[in-house]
């Protein structure tokens, strides 16, 4: 529910909706990291980003899916920037000391490639159909779209993503 006004929220109502969702953003991030240490940095990245942008969080239309983007954002950050640390020891292993348990780096890689090509709209429904595994008729439901275009972006995003990727959809 946005606020009519553009009132910023309140620390209350912000404590609110902490108390409320922060364990389905924490959960988003342990689903994409794979890591509750790693989840709860990104959980708290995140509600310094959500503290910070109250205004915008306020007109919302749907704020927990305003907050799952942070969330998505902050993780896919993270995930980059400990790619990006990661180095090459002397002894010529790779460095798994820095990766991320039972991820595979090139299929992140390629995930993170292809959101990054989409719209702000074929990212969610990419998040809440591939990453959260809702239904399309949820989607729909949360988005206040149909179904059938719940499917038509499902599956223009597997086209763009299998050119992206130059593989057959």
């Amino acid at each position: 529910m946005p606020t009519d006004d553009g009132a910023d929220l309140t620390n209350a109502e912000l404590a609110e909706l902490y108390r409320r969702y922060g364990f389905l953003l924490r959960r988003r991030g342990r689903t994409l990291l794979r890591d509750e240490a790693l989840a709860e940095d990104a959980l708290q990245t995140a509600f310094v980003k959500i503290i910070e942008s109250r205004a915008a969080l306020a007109r919302a239309e749907n704020r927990l899916a305003w907050m799952y983007r942070v969330v998505d954002r902050c993780c896919f950050d993270l995930l980059r920037r400990r790619r990006v640390r990661r180095t090459e020891p002397i002894d010529g292993r790779a460095d798994t000391a820095l990766a991320v348990p039972g991820v595979d780096v090139e299929a992140r890689d390629a995930v993170l490639r292809v959101l990054g090509e989409l719209s702000d709209s074929e990212y969610e429904v990419a998040v809440l159909a591939y990453v959260d595994g809702t239904p399309q008729t949820e989607i729909a439901s949360t988005l206040g779209l149909s179904r059938p275009t719940i499917w038509k972006r499902l599956l223009a995003i597997r086209e763009r993503a299998a050119r992206l990727l130059e593989v057959t959809p």
